[in-house]
C-alpha cells in the first residue's frame, strides 16, 4: 500500500478509536453494559491491530497519522457527543435550602468543640505495672 492510503486509513482508524474511546467512558458513565462491553472490544482490536502493523514497519510518518487522526477523534467527541457538560451539570445542580447551608457552617466549629470535650483513652506501658489504660481529658 502506498504512503498517502496508509497515512487516511491510519487517520480514520486512529479517530475512531478515540471516538470509541470517549464513547466507552460515557456508556460507563451511564451503565450501559453492553455498549461498553462491545466499545472495548472493537477498541483492543483497533489498537491491536495498529500496533502490529507500526511493530512490523517501524513507520513514524504512519504512527504521526494515527496520533492526528485519535486528537480528531476526541475534538469531534467534544464537539459533537451526545450531551455537552455544561449542559448537563447545570440541569443537575440544584439549589440548596438557606436552612441547611446555615447548620453546614456551624456543623465543623461544632465538631471541634465536641472533640475538645471528649475523653481520651491512651494505653501507657509501664516496666514495674505492665500496660494499663489511663483516662485523659480532651484538653490539653
Amino acid at each position: 500500500m502506498s504512503l498517502l492510503p496508509a497515512m487516511i486509513l491510519y487517520l480514520a482508524v486512529g479517530c475512531g478509536e478515540w471516538y470509541l474511546a470517549l464513547r466507552r467512558t460515557l456508556a460507563c458513565a451511564r451503565g450501559e453494559k453492553t455498549v461498553l462491553v462491545f466499545i472495548v472490544f472493537i477498541e483492543n482490536l483497533l489498537g491491536l491491530w495498529v500496533l502490529s502493523n507500526f511493530i512490523r514497519t517501524n513507520n513514524w510518518i504512519l504512527a504521526l497519522s494515527y496520533s492526528t487522526g485519535a486528537a480528531a477523534g476526541a475534538l469531534i467527541m467534544t464537539m459533537y457527543g451526545p450531551e455537552k457538560s455544561s449542559e448537563t451539570t447545570h440541569r443537575s445542580v440544584r439549589r440548596v435550602p438557606r436552612s441547611v447551608r446555615t447548620s453546614a457552617r456551624t456543623f465543623i466549629p461544632n465538631l471541634y468543640e465536641r472533640a475538645a470535650r471528649m475523653r481520651v483513652h491512651r494505653w501507657r506501658l509501664s516496666l514495674r505495672r505492665g500496660p494499663r489504660r489511663i483516662e485523659h481529658s480532651g484538653a490539653g
